[in-house]
């Protein structure tokens, strides 16, 4: 039996040449879970290889890739944290930058950035019966190159939404509208979102009082 995951399910590969890597465990992302489930490997079971593949240059995940003005949690950071890494800033409702530095150095402080592989992205992923064991194809993002590594368990940390292409709802006249549209992912973190006039993409409040709020739904 084979089964095969496409990238909508967040596979992932390495391998280079003829010498194909296999390892116990390979979580695909680098973000909040990603390396909480690293810290639980390494210290439940010790003797297992690991590794994270990230398909961006950095960790961090949702905090380090928004940065539309105001960007925060939206619950307690006490309850968010992680159990073996309690949150002790003051603030229990912290903005990204926050966050982003406490599982940075969480990951640091548990060597779980030594294990982490930058600018690899999880393109596919197939499982075999017979070997039992996932073969991946993981996408080199600064070099183009194709890797093919093997592991006996795949553990999905991506997320439940694309980084690269957020939702991008209809909006009346957007085709002759000059306002542009902004996204979590995607708008700046200053200029004409900061200041307004834009379309906002988001459950959040816009960053500004006059961007407008595009549609839930499309018009009908």
């Amino acid at each position: 039996m084979h089964r095969h995951l496409d990238a909508a399910d967040d596979g992932g590969t390495m391998s280079t040449g003829t010498t194909v890597e296999h390892l116990d465990v390979l979580i695909v992302g680098a973000g909040l879970s990603g390396i909480g489930a690293a810290y639980y490997l390494q210290r439940d079971h010790p003797q297992r290889s690991v590794a994270l593949l990230e398909a961006r240059e950095a960790s961090g995940g949702t905090w380090d890739l928004f940065r539309y003005p105001g960007v925060r949690s939206d619950s307690d950071l006490h309850t968010f944290g992680y159990e073996f890494e309690p949150w002790r800033a003051p603030q229990a409702v912290a903005g990204a930058d926050q966050i982003l530095a406490y599982l940075r150095d969480t990951a640091a402080r548990h060597g779980i950035d030594r294990r982490t592989r930058y600018h690899h992205r999880v393109v596919s992923a197939s499982w075999s019966s017979d070997d039992a064991r996932w073969t991946v194809d993981v996408e080199r993002t600064d070099t183009g190159e194709h890797v093919e590594p093997t592991c006996s368990w795949l553990f999905c940390a991506g997320g439940y939404y694309r980084y690269d292409r957020g939702h991008t709802p209809r909006r009346p006249g957007s085709t002759a509208s000059p306002a542009p549209s902004c996204t979590p992912s995607t708008g700046p973190p200053t200029s004409t979102c900061a200041t307004g006039g834009c379309w906002w993409s988001a459950a959040g409040p816009p960053p500004s009082p006059s961007c407008r709020r595009s549609p839930r739904r499309p018009p009908t």
